[in-house]
């Protein structure tokens, strides 16, 4: 079940922007962020979980701590049939950072991260392998130059030389 964005306020964005930030706020801490009583925010809290806008409380380790990993996208072409029996075994391979169902020539694109090109290449021939997958295209990230997990801001990273 799944809520539309359409049926958030102004008050439920700013909670979900205030546990984008930092998922680990007391409800007391976000309660005075939106300017709400705890069991107010509580409240909305288990309704955005139950309706599907909150799915889970995650950590962000695409940073420092994942250093000499190897980040990819995966674009895979699904065989004809529903992309709904098939994207969940991908979303939920343990490498598997996003996973995006998308329009045009493939239906999911994947970002991943593995240890090094030879996991990706694995990750790869196990996707393949998967029913309902007919091809799998696979672009390596050389460099991010978008530090958008840097905050979540988006600016470009200006790197010295």
């Amino acid at each position: 079940m799944r809520a539309a964005s359409a049926d958030l306020d102004s008050v439920d964005r700013q909670l979900l922007a205030l546990l984008k930030r930092d998922a680990r706020q007391p409800v007391l801490a976000l309660a005075r962020g939106v300017g709400l009583s705890r069991s107010a925010v509580q409240d909305r809290l288990a309704r955005l979980r139950a309706s599907g806008v909150i799915r889970r409380f995650t950590i962000d380790t695409t940073g420092p701590a994942e250093a000499g990993g190897t980040r990819a996208y995966l674009f895979v072409r699904i065989d004809g049939r529903p992309c709904a029996r098939v994207i969940p075994g991908l979303a939920g391979l343990p490498e598997v950072e996003s996973c995006d169902h998308v329009a045009g020539p493939m239906d999911v694109v994947l970002t991943v991260r593995t240890k090094d090109m030879p996991a990706v290449s694995a990750l790869r021939d196990r996707i393949l392998a998967m029913p309902g997958i007919a091809t799998v295209a696979v672009a390596a990230v050389m460099k991010s130059h978008l530090a958008a997990s840097q905050g979540g801001t988006g600016e470009l990273a200006l790197a010295a030389g």
